[in-house]
Parts: C-alpha cells; structure tokens; sequence
C-alpha cells in the first residue's frame, strides 16, 4: 500500500487489528528488515511497518532526509490511518526518528521501544564521516555502502543467511536514498534533553556485541529514562531483531503484553 503527500510517497504494509504497534527500520534497510517481528505481531495486534523515504518501494527524495521530515511523514500517515496512539519500535536510526516523535507529537505515542540507537547526535568527526559515505553512495552505489556496513552491522558469527539478507536489502536501496538519510542523521538534534521526561512505558533492547551502539550506550539510556527496562541479546550486534529474532520477540511481546 502507498500513501502520498507533499510530493512524498510512502510505501507501507498493515496487519492485524488491536492495539496499534508502528515498527521503525534501521539505516540502510527497509520496512521488510521487520519480517519476523510481524509474523509474530500480526495474531495479536494492528503493526504498522512503513518504508522511509528513500529506502523500499517508497520514493527518493531530493533533498536530506532530516529526522523531522521523517517523523512528520510518519505522523501523516498515522493521521491518514486514523491511529491515535502507537507504541513506536525503533531500531538505531528507527529511534532517531522515535525520539522526534516524542518530542514533536507525544501525545501519539503510547508507548516506546528503542533498539540499538542513541540519544546523543553525531560529533563532528561522525558527521564528515556521513558526508564521507554519502559521497561513496553517489559514486560507487549501494554496493560500496554495504561492504562498508556490513561488518559492523552484525555480530563477527552472524548466520551466512542474515548477513545475505542484510546485503541484499542494503543493495536494493537506491544511492540517493542512502546519502539523503546519511545527511539527515548527520543533522540530528540531541535527544538527551528528552530522556528524563519520558512518561510512557519503555524498552531498550542491545546487542551484546554491537559495534555501533555498545551496551553501555545503551545502559545509559535505561538510566535516564525513569521506569525503563533492558534486554541485552546475546550474539547480537546491531541488528538483534534479525541476528536472533527469538530473543528479540520474545523480549518485546513480554513488553507489549503489560501494556
């Protein structure tokens, strides 16, 4: 299904019916990258699985792709679905775009899951290092991006067929979409300042061996979000929801459950 605004088209898949659960992908992925979380999901409620602009079957965009402007797409849509309330599932740049959520429409998030991602924005060396990336996606395509990602993507003995799966959607990712968003992150807003004022209920779920977001990044995040809880998945690195799908599920439905 497509939704379309301002020039935007956003494609999206919905399942299920009950509580609504909105499921945000990580960079340089897709709304597919959800795949087992939504044959979990599905039987027990409504999930919302978007492509952002940029990556899957939506459309590129010409300009960068700020986590505002992705987290207004989101919130049309949810408008143009008629859902009030959803518990946003973030997954590292998933939870960029979830902590602008919370800051620009909180009153439509019912609760929060933020997995391998942090709060604090790119220093200046990580920002030339986006633009370095980004540049590398203009010139040498997708297939670059993911010979430069993938090792740190995933833990050192991740299964052959997720690391196939992990390259194959990275490779289907249009170059542009890849540097608009590497951009866009680069430009983030702090969301340090957010943390202690988080009310809803809230998960924090790492990898154990994320190279990206350590578990230390994201035991500080449990720390400053008052109530929140942490699952740390063993052989897991920044993609624990593909890298060990069970553990992730199982963590996030014992979540959702208490809601």
């Amino acid at each position: 299904m497509y939704f379309e605004h301002n020039g935007v088209r956003l494609a999206y898949t919905l399942r299920g019916s009950g509580l609504p659960i909105l499921l945000v992908h990580a960079f340089p992925l897709a709304g597919a990258m959800w795949a087992a979380q939504m044959n979990m999901l599905e039987s027990h409620y409504q999930v919302l699985i978007p492509d952002l602009r940029g990556f899957g079957q939506s459309s590129v965009p010409p300009t960068p792709s700020t986590m505002p402007l992705m987290a207004d797409d989101l919130h049309r849509l949810l408008v143009h679905l008629n859902l009030k309330k959803v518990v946003v599932v973030g997954l590292s740049m998933g939870g960029y775009i979830a902590f602008e959520l919370l800051r620009r429409y909180p009153r439509g998030v019912h609760a929060l899951v933020l997995a391998a991602t942090r709060a604090t924005p790119d220093p200046p060396e990580a920002q030339a290092a986006r633009e370095t990336n980004a540049q590398i996606a203009e010139t040498q395509g997708a297939a670059a991006i993911a010979e430069l990602m993938l090792p740190r993507l995933l833990a050192p003995d991740a299964d052959p067929e997720v690391v196939a799966q992990v390259r194959e959607m990275i490779l289907a990712t249009a170059p542009a979409g890849i540097a608009a968003a590497l951009r866009g992150m680069a430009v983030r807003a702090d969301a340090t300042d957010l943390l202690p004022h988080i009310r809803v209920p809230t998960l924090l779920i790492g990898g154990e061996q994320d190279l990206l977001t350590s578990p230390a990044v994201m035991q500080d995040l449990q720390k400053a979000i008052d109530g929140s809880s942490l699952t740390l998945v063993p052989r897991a690195g920044h993609l624990p929801n593909l890298e060990q799908a069970e553990v992730f599920n199982t963590a996030l439905l014992k979540f959702l459950h208490r809601l």
